[in-house]
């Protein structure tokens, strides 16, 4: 860059910059594209593993009276199993819900199933209540 008397270097220097600001915002478009991705894999995993929960205790109640089943949860990623006595599965992930039916509506013992636990689900007089091993 030679600097001159009609502001050329200027010019230069402005459009070298924009140039700059446009690759940069590239970059943080394209890692935040991929966070988003990591993210939504993450919900599909709780999500599996609330279904995984959700057949377990429909197996369970389908079978009958003293039916059990073990059920072992992941530890990665960090989620919450909350299985209430309405007939719902809401797992919680990152600040969001995911609701799966169950079949027992109002016969299922109300619990919070946290990570990389084992759990007995065992039908009491059609009743489905959880140990914790």
């Amino acid at each position: 860059m030679l600097l001159d008397n009609n502001g050329i270097a200027s010019a230069e220097l402005l459009f070298v910059t924009l140039i700059f600001l446009i690759i940069a915002g590239g970059f943080i478009n394209l890692i935040n594209s991929e966070m988003d991705i990591t993210q939504t894999g993450d919900l599909g995993k709780v999500r599996l593993i609330g279904e995984r929960i959700a057949g377990t205790i429909n197996t369970v109640y389908i079978n009958g009276n003293g039916y059990s089943a073990n059920v072992t949860l992941p530890n990665n990623p960090n989620y919450t199993a909350y299985v209430n006595s309405s007939g719902f599965i809401n797992m919680e992930y990152n600040n969001q819900n995911i609701t799966i039916k169950i079949l027992p509506a109002n016969k299922t013992q109300s619990v919070t199933m946290t990570q990389n636990q084992r759990y007995i689900v065992k039908n009491n007089n059609g009743t489905i209540n959880f140990t914790l091993i």
